[in-house]
């Protein structure tokens, strides 16, 4: 996709609730390597109950089961941990917040950018507290790009020492100021260390959500959860409270206060009856008392009267009233050499979504929690009994990939962070029709944005690359996706538009999702040369790398496979058995190409490999051997007319033909990631992906960002158009995998360390990582869906010998 490029200096089961604990150092790591209880939560509706790859039976996006793990290392089922064995000890109510080494970091003064890890499950919407300590949340309007700071939402401290004066101050680099507090993140998690001189007790908190791989359940929660350590290294006791405030702007008409036991919540209501808009839903801020810690709650008319309430004694007025913006706070005792952990939970129940001014959906979590719209404190509540099992889940998954040395250091931070992209990237998870559209009731259909620049849903050319991460950790999901573009190639269905016979661009756009395929009309996608290859690929990886064993997920695509094939095979003209580019008409929609192109007949190719395996799965060894004969044919012309004896040349037709695309391989990555016979001889393989290395990425800004996409036999940047002289994140990925899976990754090491350096170090794009930049630093389409390749750069070091 293509837009002029923006200069990048314009882009401005124990219930563990407060627990007071000895004082004990912080260590960097990932935390322990067993699990506490959860559930994997098989909610109601949906047929969809698959065992994917995390604890407990988990509520799946449609009706297939995977029968076997991705590829995303999750956890073992909760509850299996313990010391037996010669294993790390189980989890333990109150342990003190760790910070892993990995984790990025900035001080929440720095930089010019300051956007933080959202909190909210998948299809839920969105919330974030930036870096610099303001909230925005736009983004609980699904599809919607809107990042203005609310005011109304924020935390502030209060601290009194024995005989010192009280202070009270907002915990956003205003209120601070320089050198106060340091952000980290590892998403879903991050921190905030307040370890400066304005603190003399010292405060850490840990923001997270239940995003847990093959938890299908609960990734889906509208919550947040704010983990509190507050440490006193002085020689008196301390006082300090800390306060969250917030506003209902989803029809909030007042406040009301609901207890269980220690738990407290401030419910912030909305008026009106059973909601069937976006714009309805109500908000609990909730947290728990314990002893030695207080928690108080107020409405006000605003936030300045809250703070002012705070600054008296550290508590609110425990009052309630008519006003939508209110603040819950505890406040906690501690003596010297103590800490005391105390949680707040943000929750929301929002519904209903919309697609612009079309059909309205409910969201995925209304299958746990009903479509009442008033279950903010059900949900806050079940975060206050349960928020420590999800943070020991989700530090056990990240403990396998940070504790294992097989993954090099600039992998690991980066590959947790970038799963971001499906928090905030416009993320439907519908739970059924909200407007009387079509529908199935027991399906849920799932789709993210490429980019909120090109507000396309699905986008099957990028989610080759970019769903990686999704099948990973999802596989469920991702295979529900596949199934939705299957349905675009050859479908009976009712609440599905019209087929088109071949595979569709995308899902439509933010007005008409699920409703309209190919809403992208700056190409005549229905001619291009890899999107047939790229679903039969999607469907064998899905299939084969969980178990080969989903029959019904098999049998559902294998009619969209057969016709794919045939469309690939169609677009052979000369009869060499490859397809030929007539000017644009593949994934890169501004490079013109001409005649075979190693790109599209590489990865037919590969599609020919796959078919050949699905059609033997299914019975039909005839079509088997057709496809292993259209392999041959294509594999002779392939090496034939591409092959200069060192790397395979861009096309055989255009103006320049021994042009050195990056992505020459990305049939041969793909075939090895997915365990098949590569579709080159392993020889030429290396030798194409060093002639990469020595050209598109250490002539391109001297091997600091990345692989740019073309590069001339003579070592210049081909400069023909925008998208040749441009690095692509998410191909660059698969670039890498392809080196380490053909035993270059010493050479891949440094193309991926250049990569996270720019995005996460030297070019402030964390948070928003685009799909493409130059060699000037200009970059094109943030928050793009591509990036997350990264995580099949972490599957070819899993399948590495």
């Amino acid at each position: 996709m293509t837009l002029p490029l923006i200069p990048l200096r314009s882009l401005g089961v124990v219930a563990a609730g407060a627990v007071l604990v000895a004082a004990t150092p912080a260590s960097c790591g990932g935390g322990s390597s067993s699990s506490s209880s959860s559930d994997g939560g098989s909610g109601p509706g949906g047929a969809g109950a698959g065992t994917g790859t995390g604890a407990g039976t988990s509520q799946g996006p449609a009706s297939s089961s995977s029968s076997a793990a991705g590829t995303g290392g999750a956890p073992p089922a909760v509850g299996s941990g313990g010391s037996e064995g010669g294993g790390p000890p189980a989890h333990v109510p109150g342990e003190p917040i760790s910070i892993p080494a990995q984790a990025w970091s900035r001080g929440i003064t720095d930089g010019v950018y300051e956007d933080g890890a959202p909190i909210g499950g998948f299809g839920a919407g969105t919330i974030t507290w930036r870096f610099d300590g303001r909230f925005y949340k736009g983004r609980l309007d699904i599809g919607s790009s809107d990042q203005n700071v609310d005011n109304n939402a924020g935390f502030f401290m209060y601290q009194k020492a024995e005989g010192g004066d009280a202070q009270t101050r907002r915990l956003d680099k205003d209120g601070l100021g320089q050198g106060q507090a340091t952000y980290s993140s590892l998403f879903p998690r991050s921190w905030v260390d307040y370890h400066g001189a304005a603190f003399p007790c010292k405060a850490k908190v840990e923001q997270y959500s239940p995003i847990i791989p093959g938890d299908y359940k609960k990734t889906s929660y509208p919550v947040g959860v704010y983990r509190w350590e507050i440490t006193n290294p002085t020689g008196a006791p301390c006082d300090v409270a800390v306060m969250l405030t917030w506003k209902n702007d989803h029809g909030g008409n007042g406040a009301m206060v609901q207890t269980s036991g220690d738990d407290v919540g401030l419910v912030l209501t909305r008026g009106g009856g059973a909601p069937n808009s976006e714009g309805q839903g109500e908000f609990t801020l909730a947290s728990r008392n314990a002893p030695g810690v207080v928690v108080s709650y107020q409405s006000a008319d605003s936030v300045a009267a809250l703070q002012s309430e705070l600054a008296n004694d550290g508590t609110l007025a425990n009052t309630t009233g008519g006003h939508s913006l209110g603040a819950i706070a505890f406040k906690a005792t501690v003596e010297p050499g103590k800490s005391a952990i105390v949680p707040i939970v943000l929750a929301w129940d929002i519904p209903v979504t919309q697609a612009g001014s079309g059909d309205r959906w409910y969201r995925a979590y209304t299958r746990h929690f009903g479509r009442t719209g008033n279950a903010s404190w059900t949900i806050a509540a079940e975060a206050l009994a349960e928020h420590e099992p999800w943070l020991w889940a989700i530090q056990d998954w990240q403990a396998s990939v940070l504790d294992d040395p097989k993954y090099p250091e600039w992998l690991k931070g980066a590959l947790f962070n970038e799963l971001y992209y499906y928090a905030i990237a416009g993320t439907y998870w519908e739970a059924g029709a909200a407007s009387g559209q079509p529908d199935d009731p027991d399906e849920d259909m799932f789709t993210s944005l490429e980019s909120y620049i090109y507000p396309f849903y699905g986008t099957s050319d990028v989610r080759f690359y970019g769903s990686w991460a999704l099948f990973s950790l999802w596989p469920d999901i991702d295979k529900q996706e596949v199934r939705q573009f299957c349905d675009s190639v050859t479908t009976t269905r009712s609440d599905r538009p019209r087929a088109i016979g071949t595979t569709a661009h995308d899902f439509g756009d933010t007005d008409t999702v699920f409703r309209k395929w190919n809403a992208y009309t700056y190409r005549d996608s229905t001619n291009w040369k890899d999107l047939n290859s790229k679903l039969v690929l999607m469907v064998y990886r899905d299939w084969a790398l969980t178990g080969k064993t989903d029959k019904e997920f098999l049998d559902y695509c294998w009619p969209a496979v057969k016709m794919a094939m045939q469309k690939v095979k169609g677009q052979d003209g000369d009869g060499d058995g490859m397809p030929e580019s007539n000017g644009i008409d593949q994934t890169y929609d501004d490079m013109d190409l001409h005649g075979n192109t190693a790109y599209c007949g590489g990865l037919f190719l590969a599609a020919s490999e796959a078919a050949k395996e699905l059609a033997t799965a299914v019975g039909d060894t005839s079509l088997a051997g057709t496809y292993q004969t259209w392999f041959d044919q294509a594999k002779g012309g392939f090496e034939s007319k591409l092959w200069t004896g060192a790397y395979y040349k861009i096309d055989t037709g255009s103006r320049d033909t021994s042009r050195i695309m990056s992505d020459q391989l990305a049939g041969q990555w793909y075939a090895r990631a997915l365990g098949l016979p590569p579709i080159v001889d392993p020889s030429h393989a290396a030798s194409a992906f060093t002639k990469i290395y020595e050209n598109n990425f250490k002539r391109f800004d001297g091997g600091t960002r990345g692989v740019v996409n073309v590069m001339t036999a003579n070592g210049s940047v081909d400069g023909t158009s925008n998208q040749t002289r441009e690095c692509w994140v998410g191909t660059s990925w698969g670039v890498v995998a392809g080196m380490i899976q053909e035993g270059l990754a010493a050479q891949a090491g440094e193309i991926g360390a250049s990569l996270v350096d720019t995005i996460w170090k030297t070019d402030g794009l964390w948070f928003r990582t685009p799909e493409a930049w130059e060699g000037n630093g200009s970059i094109r389409a943030p928050y793009y869906m591509r990036a997350t390749t990264l995580w099949a750069a972490k599957h070819a070091y899993d399948i590495a010998p």
